[in-house]
């Protein structure tokens, strides 16, 4: 019997060894930064395409310029992550905030929660400029900071502005 959990240890162990060696292309900061998710951010991408499933609430908001027209911010959150989308009342969609914080959420190139801070260096062909434990990728009109903790991916927080 002690055999028995002795090799299924060491076959866990080597599985999940074989799953976070796994090689990835390297990508560009502005690569990553075009389609973080790996796909189109919007909501309808968003919510049919994103694993895990995540619940959506909607939150209705009077428009800053026309206060007769109403907004909505819809808000998918999963555990203690949650993204923010905006959606005006013309149909415009933009990505207006988040923080990740369960490694069950992947964006591209195998980047999530717990991922070692070589592993995530590793998956970028530029340099990475990192300020003390965090990393901002900044792009038009968005921002991804990267939050390490004991060297491993603690926190990914998403700001992105428009007028």
């Amino acid at each position: 019997m002690k055999r028995f959990f002795v090799l299924l240890i060491v076959f866990i162990g080597c599985s999940t060894l074989e799953n976070s060696n796994q090689n990835y292309p390297k990508i560009s900061q502005e690569k990553f930064l075009e389609k973080p998710f790996g796909f189109e951010e919007n909501i309808k991408n968003f919510s049919s395409q994103a694993q895990p499933k995540f619940k959506t609430q909607k939150l209705l908001r009077k428009n800053t310029h026309y206060p007769e027209k109403t907004d909505t911010i819809y808000r998918f959150h999963y555990r203690k992550s949650e993204v923010f989308f905006y959606k005006t009342h013309t149909g415009k969609e933009f990505l207006l905030a988040g923080k990740v914080l369960n490694n069950q959420i992947e964006l591209v190139n195998g980047i999530k929660v717990g991922i070692p801070k070589s592993a995530f260096t590793n998956r970028f062909s530029d340099n990475l400029n990192f300020k003390g434990d965090s990393l901002q990728l900044i792009g038009e009109g968005t921002k991804y900071t990267f939050i390490f903790k004991k060297d491993k991916l603690y926190r990914i927080n998403i700001d992105n502005y428009f007028d």
